[in-house]
Formats: C-alpha cells, sequence, structure tokens
C-alpha cells in the first residue's frame, strides 16, 4: 500500500474510533461489538507503528500513554468561571428574582433552563479547530492547573469535535465548562475492587474525583472510572448560541455529554417545582449532586445582569436539604483559639455522612442549645407540678 492510502486509510480509523468511543461511553448506544472496535484500534496502533511521526495528541491511541508529570502548570482561564450564589427554599429563590428583576425589567418575561449540581470538579476544555488542546481545573475562578494530559484518559471526553462527520466542522477557538465526577454505581465498584485487594476504600466520588485528576501519572487517573458533562460555552470564535438551552443542544450535536436531567421551563414557579421535585428524588440521580442550578435561559441577559462578587446574577443553586443522621454525643470538649476564644465541641461516635466521617462537630450555637435545654427542663417542671408525673416512693 502506497503512503497516501495508508494516510487516508489512518485518518479515517481515527474519525471511526472517536466515532464509535462516543457511541459507547456517552450515549451508551454502541453500533459495532468490541471485538470489531479493538480490531481497528489494533490496526491503528500498528499504523502508528510504522509512522510514530504521524500520531497527533488527538489520536484514540493518546488517552493514557503520557508520562507522570513532576508539577502542575498554572493556566489562566480566557473568562472568569464563577461560582454560585445559594437558595435553600423557594422564597429564597423568589427573592433572588426580585432583585434582579429591579435591575432589569427583562427579567419579568425571561424563561430558565435548570440543571444538576454536580458535586465533581469543575474542568475547562480547550478546543483549537476541533482539537482537544488543553483542559485545566477551575482554581480560584482565574487561574487554574493544567491537567490535560490526566482529562485526555476520560473515555466520554471527545479528543476532537464534531464527533459526528456529518456536523460542519468548528473553526477557530472553543473554550467549553464542564464537570468531572463518578457515578455512584462506578464508586461503589471501586471500593468493592479495592476491599477485595486488600486495600482502603475511598470515603466519597467527590473527593476521589477530584483527586484523580490530580495525579501527577495519569495512568492512575485512567485506572478510575471518571466521567464528563459539559454545560457551557465560556469562548469560542464561532457565532455562540443565544440561550442556555441551545447551547446545550448545540454542545451534545459537537459529542459533548449534556446531562439528561437538564429541563427547560417557562416560568420561575415552574423551575422551583423542579428543583423541589428533585430535592425528594435525589437519590435516583446517578451521581452525587448537591442541588439543582436555575439559570436564565437568555444568556444576553444573563450576562447583562453582571456579577456579584464571584456569582452571576443569572443563575442561582437552589440546594439540597442537608442529609441528616442520628448518633450518639459522647462529650463536650472546649477548644482554646489563637485569640483565647472557648469554643464547646461536641464529641461523636463516628458516623458516616453524605460519604464523610463524622467525629466531632462545632457547637458554636451552644447559647441556642442551652435555651432549648431549658425550654425542655421548664417544661418537665410543668408536668410534675400538674402531677403528670407520680412518685414511686412510698
Amino acid at each position: 500500500m502506497d503512503e497516501t492510502r495508508l494516510r487516508e486509510e489512518y485518518e479515517q480509523l481515527k474519525k471511526e474510533l472517536h466515532y464509535h468511543s462516543y457511541r459507547y461511553h456517552v450515549l451508551d448506544a454502541p453500533v459495532i461489538s468490541d471485538f470489531e472496535y479493538d480490531r481497528m484500534m489494533r490496526r491503528l496502533l500498528e499504523i502508528e507503528t510504522q509512522h510514530p511521526d504521524w500520531v497527533t495528541p488527538d489520536s484514540p491511541s493518546q488517552r493514557a500513554g503520557a508520562e507522570p508529570l513532576e508539577r502542575f502548570v498554572k493556566v489562566r482561564h480566557p473568562a472568569a468561571i464563577l461560582s454560585l450564589a445559594n437558595a435553600f427554599e423557594a422564597a429564597e429563590v423568589r427573592a433572588w428574582f426580585e432583585r434582579i428583576a429591579r435591575l432589569d425589567e427583562r427579567v419579568l418575561n425571561c424563561d430558565f433552563v435548570v440543571e444538576p449540581k454536580i458535586d465533581g470538579l469543575t474542568v475547562v476544555l480547550h478546543y483549537q479547530n476541533g482539537q482537544f488542546v488543553l483542559g485545566a481545573t477551575r482554581g480560584d475562578g482565574e487561574v487554574g492547573e493544567d491537567i490535560t494530559v490526566n482529562l485526555r484518559t476520560l473515555k466520554s471526553l471527545p479528543l476532537r469535535v464534531p464527533v459526528n462527520p456529518n456536523v460542519p466542522p468548528i473553526e477557530g477557538r472553543l473554550v467549553v465548562r464542564g464537570e468531572a465526577f463518578i457515578n455512584i454505581k462506578d464508586f461503589e465498584l471501586l471500593n468493592q475492587r479495592l476491599i477485595e485487594q486488600g486495600e482502603k476504600p475511598y470515603l466519597n466520588p467527590r473527593n476521589t474525583a477530584s483527586g484523580s485528576l490530580r495525579q501527577l501519572d495519569p495512568k492512575l487517573t485512567a485506572s478510575r472510572p471518571l466521567r464528563l458533562l459539559v454545560y457551557q460555552i465560556v469562548q469560542m470564535d464561532l457565532p455562540a448560541p443565544q440561550t442556555q438551552w441551545e447551547t446545550l443542544q448545540v454542545l451534545r450535536n459537537w459529542g459533548f455529554p449534556v446531562s439528561d436531567q437538564a429541563v427547560y421551563c417557562k416560568t420561575l414557579d415552574e423551575a422551583i417545582l423542579v428543583c423541589e421535585n428533585w430535592a425528594e428524588k435525589r437519590d435516583t440521580l446517578p451521581f452525587e449532586a448537591d442541588g439543582m442550578v436555575i439559570k436564565i435561559n437568555d444568556l444576553r441577559l444573563a450576562a447583562d445582569l453582571g456579577v456579584v462578587g464571584k456569582d452571576p446574577r443569572g443563575a442561582i443553586a437552589f440546594k439540597f436539604p442537608a442529609r441528616e443522621v442520628t448518633t450518639r454525643l459522647l462529650d463536650i470538649g472546649i477548644n482554646v483559639g489563637r485569640t483565647g476564644v472557648l469554643t464547646p465541641t461536641a464529641i461523636l461516635e463516628p458516623v458516616e455522612v453524605g460519604g464523610v466521617i463524622v467525629k466531632q462537630a462545632t457547637l458554636h450555637n451552644f447559647d441556642y442549645i442551652f435555651d432549648k435545654l431549658s425550654l425542655y427542663f421548664n417544661f418537665i417542671e410543668l408536668l410534675i407540678v400538674f402531677g403528670c408525673f407520680k412518685s414511686n416512693s412510698r
């Protein structure tokens, strides 16, 4: 076979392997067998062995082939990667809406998109002419860490977009934001495997995902069942979508994994209802989430509203209620601060809350607890006065 035909075969193999990886890891709908996929991959590797100079970073063979790093390099984001203000009940969401409506009356007629607030690690992904070239952590929102080689190991992260050859190519720069995480079921299987090997299991999916992506050895990252969901276009050279709902559709069309739980809502009341429904069935989500995010659908309006500190006014997180567990109070200790302030601390029988083992709790609200105890003892005294308790003495 001449070099030209071999090169054409090689480029075609790359495209097909990217597409079938997308079908398998993102859509969960493969159209070829594992045997056929492996056969194509072997042929790709055979050609790359003959022509190592043809290998580019977007080759399917390069997902886990990098050498360990000595350290992470700092990366400045092209735009601020903002956090979110929180609301813990419907009244707080409506108060947020009233505040931004006073700033811009267009808010009164806007629609919304509600998406899960995944408890993972925020990542910023850079593409140049459709090829993945850089990935970073959020960091402080302005500067993150370069974790490109680790992100490349994620099977659900497209190394080249669009994945579908029938979709027009993406020219110039594209920067998107997403969340890397580990599904609950995958996390349980990972821990089961570790226990069988006599190793210590991990405490929770969020910390495991974060620690996995910040490994200096990409091979360790590749061994963890990390996934990705993308939800924002940070910057692009081509004309960007004008709404958040369209953004999600465009990202999905390009081949990025996008949440199936995202919902379009015409009114704020509808958005609040979606959040409250998910709060009741949060345990049915395949991943850990600490709330839902309500976003103004009109991206131009959301941008015009600006930010408060590092929180955009055009979105708010509706947090799920804190998980509650019951344990035993063993003792109360006193911690002495640097300035001499005494803080009572509850010593608890260890208990797991959301994957974290809690052994102590700060009693900074000790006055509140004391008042509750006072009410309890006053109530007991009243019962005694009215003869509700009978003495056992004769």
